[in-house]
């Protein structure tokens, strides 16, 4: 079903628990738009609140792996950063 909604432009609303892929789901959500509002109000939306992926996602971890996912994620981000 997700599949489906990707190849047609659908999106899966976010009440619920989802069984997305991380690529998947941000082929669905626009992860740009997601981040530049996170950044947008600064550090504490970024390294308060969990991502978006791992707040839905099934069988989501503990809050303690969510938050090292994030550093993880947020790393990443700024090595690819530096490299531009």
């Amino acid at each position: 079903m997700e599949e489906w909604m990707i190849q047609n432009h659908g999106f899966q609303p976010q009440y619920s628990v989802f069984e997305l892929t991380e690529k998947n789901f941000w082929r669905m959500f626009d992860a740009d738009l997601y981040e530049y509002c996170r950044k947008k109000y600064g550090e504490v939306a970024v390294g308060t609140f969990m991502g978006i992926y791992y707040k839905f996602k099934k069988g989501k971890k503990t809050e303690e792996e969510v938050r090292e996912a994030e550093q993880a994620h947020l790393q990443t981000e700024t090595a690819i950063a530096e490299v531009d």
